[in-house]
């Protein structure tokens, strides 16, 4: 695999066959059968957000190899950054993304950005601002590649979560050997919090990717943005899959070969978050994936990208039992991060 020079924002900049040459490449490290090549190799990882899978896959994946990496937290370890043009930045922002982009970027051979304002009412964060059209633009992580020297990797943004997805996809290559065709439902659960959509685009990619015939479950008003959608589907379609919505659980869960949980706000409600928690109260104990739902499946695995709330999301007995591929998932976080930076490193 070559990108080298490349960015990686979503699944969607790389073709059917680059994702599949990524997966192979993360087995491949995973199986012992390759090296990457990232000896004196040095990423730079900004997390604007909390992390745990994704910082400690991608340090280790540099360490593992002969690499380094180097994590910040803007406001915390730095002053805050700013991306507007022609701001006078009298506020709180110190250094603009003009200089931080070509500085960081002359001291390393690829940067990972983490930055999500899909934050909401009740987080340690703080709420939401702006509206999902406007966040769903991403503006720091693009204004940074603008003025960047060597790729960026989008460690989740407002919209995507490329890694996530790429970790999926190698997960359910694993365990099903040939994945075209076969069922995957990504499942809407209920959670207390709206969370961002960033990651169910990426899950729903995960199975788009490989070609699968793919169920979006989720109550009425629960749909993933248009627009990725509609990219998702005339991608599957072209691989020989499908796409489908449905509120029918019955009808999603049987014969699934596999289930991804995963909880996301409403985009009806954006902004509404309080308004949303109450009026989806009572879909809290049907939309819970449990041991009565995956039987439906027979032998279906179950995903979620963790960290996952026990008996809200998932049962216990689900999420320890022979379903379960969680562990497997996140691990492979680390093999296709070491496959992405192999692949993105300078030949």
């Amino acid at each position: 695999m070559n990108l080298s020079g490349r960015n990686l924002i979503s699944t969607l900049d790389l073709s059917p066959e680059e994702v599949r040459g990524l997966i192979d490449s993360a087995r491949a490290l995973k199986a012992g059968e390759k090296e990457a090549r990232l000896a004196g190799r040095v990423a730079a990882l900004v997390f604007f957000n909390p992390s745990v899978r994704t910082r400690i896959s991608c340090e280790s994946a540099m360490a593992r190899y002969g690499g380094s990496a180097i994590a910040v937290q803007p406001g915390k370890d730095t002053w805050n950054f700013e991306c507007g043009e022609g701001v006078v930045m009298d506020g709180n922002t110190q250094e603009h993304v003009r200089e931080l982009a070509p500085v960081i970027t002359r001291m390393c051979h690829f940067v990972g950005i983490r930055k999500s304002e899909l934050i909401t009412v009740g987080s340690a964060q703080g709420a939401a601002t702006g509206s999902y059209d406007e966040l769903a633009k991403d503006e720091f992580l693009h204004r940074f590649m603008e003025f960047a020297e060597v790729p960026v990797v989008n460690l989740e943004s407002n919209r995507w979560h490329p890694m996530q997805s790429l970790a999926d996809s190698t997960t359910i290559v694993e365990r099903l050997g040939k994945p075209e065709k076969k069922k995957y439902v990504l499942t809407w659960t209920w959670h207390p919090k709206s969370l961002p959509v960033a990651t169910p685009h990426s899950q729903l990619m995960s199975a788009v990717n490989l070609g699968m015939d793919v169920t979006v479950l989720r109550p009425e008003g629960y749909g993933l943005e248009p627009e990725v959608m509609r990219l998702a589907r005339e991608r599957v379609e072209a691989l020989g899959g499908s796409l489908q919505e449905t509120d029918d659980q019955e009808a999603a869960y049987k014969d699934a070969d596999v289930v991804c949980a995963k909880a996301w706000g409403s985009l009806d409600y954006y902004g509404r978050f309080e308004q949303e928690a109450i009026d989806k109260a009572p879909l809290r104990d049907d939309w819970i994936v449990d041991e009565e739902k995956m039987a439906k499946t027979g032998d279906g695995i179950f995903l979620h990208c963790l960290p996952v709330r026990r008996n809200i999301v998932v049962t216990d007995g689900v999420l320890d039992g022979r379903h379960s591929a969680v562990k497997d998932e996140a691990e492979n976080r680390l093999w296709t991060a070491a496959a992405v930076f192999d692949a993105l490193a300078p030949k």
